[in-house]
């Protein structure tokens, strides 16, 4: 499975990065529990894929009595015990919408605070199909919190940080360059004149 994420990650993101993880230079925590933290968020991002909402709230910390999540579709947290079960656990007629999900995490940084606490940021590209409408891809922003249980590390916070529209605009611009350009572009004569300038006069 991590095989097959990593290949996904390696074909869509963006050109310059490692190919063998998705671990950012700037990690500064232990190999070990950067690993661990990488393959966790990998997992995460496949069970998303499958739809398998079950096991994403088993990620969590069951001791913590106050989890916080913030999706990107979201105005408000959804916070505490309850909340967390709630939005894990749909409705049928809400999974039902879903027709495919593919999220690929990139630039994952790891830093150890404590023995037990892990803070960690990344990147996600989302393409995601509703049902009825056209197929739509995102990028944004994540941050979450860990800590070490016996079982391994579990979410305790997660949060989605979409960027504002101004940024966002500039990103699809930058997005939508043709290849090549301006590598292979004519190269732009800088020393040009007025028209007027160039003509002589009699």
């Amino acid at each position: 499975m991590r095989k097959a994420l990593l290949l996904g990650w390696v074909l869509l993101l963006p050109a310059g990065l490692p190919a063998d993880s998705i671990l950012h230079e700037e990690t500064s925590a232990p190999p070990e529990v950067a690993d661990a933290i990488e393959n966790l968020v990998l997992e995460w991002a496949d069970r998303f894929n499958r739809g398998d909402w079950v096991s994403i709230h088993d990620s969590w910390d069951p001791d913590e009595e106050a989890p916080y999540y913030l999706g990107e579709e979201r105005d408000r947290w959804v916070m505490g015990k309850e909340g967390l079960h709630s939005y894990f656990n749909p409705p049928a007629f809400v999974r039902s919408l879903m027709e495919s999900v593919n999220i690929v995490p990139y630039r994952l940084r790891v830093r150890q605070v404590s023995d037990s606490i892990v803070i960690a940021t990344w990147d996600n590209r989302l393409d995601i199909k509703v049902r009825t409408r056209p197929a739509i891809n995102d990028d944004y922003r994540v941050n979450a919190v860990f800590r070490k249980k016996p079982e391994g590390w579990m979410f305790i916070h997660y949060a989605e940080l979409a960027w504002s529209a101004i940024t966002y605009m500039e990103h699809l611009y930058r997005k939508s360059v043709s290849p090549g350009f301006p590598e292979d572009a004519m190269p732009f004569d800088r020393n040009w004149r007025r028209a007027d300038e160039e003509s002589t006069p009699n």
